[in-house]
């Protein structure tokens, strides 16, 4: 938690301190986003690497790789995009200051064959999960945004993740930071955490599952633009599991309800001419 509220104020530390900044961003950020019909459709691809935990609550590390589709209008470098934002992001309408649209996100399998640790709880499919995002800019150097998803396949349940990031432009630097919420259906706790029967030491089989907060976190980026399409990006992600999921014999004692996950992409911003 306290590092959790370090990196909060280290945000608005970082808002506060560079009203400069700000000031320089305004002009630009008014004109890219707003609907203006001279912005075209712009499709971004990319990918990246993470290390990361192998699931949620693990201990055990792997490197993963994470792809990057974006469909926006105006340059992508104008809206701000964090690296923790879900895998397919379409922002299908936009106005001065927000925007509104698909939000997807693919899910791993997960059982025991690749983990023995994962032994107390059911397997996981291959799925994904599907919803909406809207993003709102209160200032030239702030990011509110909020992601409602539906499991598909892979669980049953609903989750919403919110997000606050200060950024700032360096010349050709942006850096951001900002604070992380996830609140899950009792659903999602339940594939993903409930056992299958009573282990020693565990206290027995989760045997209620309640919706509300899931885990909180915060995440630091640093992005360099070698052009206004082509942009290399690398960051850090705390993340603390909170409520029933820590409860689960995979986070605790054979896990850890604390994770730290580092990595570097690179993505490019198609012209659609649209």
């Amino acid at each position: 938690m306290r590092c959790v509220a370090y990196l909060a104020g280290l945000s608005t530390c970082l808002a506060l301190s560079l009203p400069g900044g700000a000031r320089a961003q305004s002009s630009d950020y008014s004109t890219l986003t707003s609907p203006q019909s001279a912005q075209n459709w712009y499709l971004t691809l990319g990918g990246g690497l993470r290390y990361q935990p192998d699931y949620a609550g693990s201990d055990d590390y792997v490197f993963r790789a994470r792809p990057i589709i974006s469909l926006s209008k105006g340059l992508k470098s104008t809206w701000w995009s964090a690296e923790d934002d879900a895998m397919l992001s379409i922002g299908f309408f936009s106005g001065k200051g927000w925007r509104i649209g698909f939000s997807g996100d693919l899910l791993w399998k997960r059982d025991a064959k690749v983990n023995h640790a994962l032994v107390a709880v059911p397997s996981t499919k291959y799925g994904a999960e599907a919803g909406g995002f809207v993003e709102f800019y209160p200032t030239s150097w702030l990011r509110a945004r909020a992601d409602l998803r539906r499991g598909i396949v892979a669980h049953d349940g609903v989750v919403a993740d919110l997000k606050l990031d200060a950024f700032s432009n360096f010349g050709p630097w942006t850096l951001g930071v900002g604070p992380r919420m996830r609140i899950a259906s009792a659903d999602y706790v339940r594939t993903y955490f409930g056992t299958g029967g009573a282990m020693p030491g565990t206290g027995g089989m989760l045997q209620r599952f309640n919706a509300g907060v899931h885990s909180i976190g915060a995440l630091a980026q640093v992005t360099y633009h070698w052009s206004d399409q082509l942009k290399t990006t690398a960051y850090v992600e705390y993340k603390r599991l909170v409520g029933d999921a820590t409860r689960s014999p995979i986070v605790r004692p054979f896990g850890s309800r604390d994770s730290i996950t580092v990595g570097v992409s690179a993505s490019y911003a198609f012209d659609l001419g649209l």
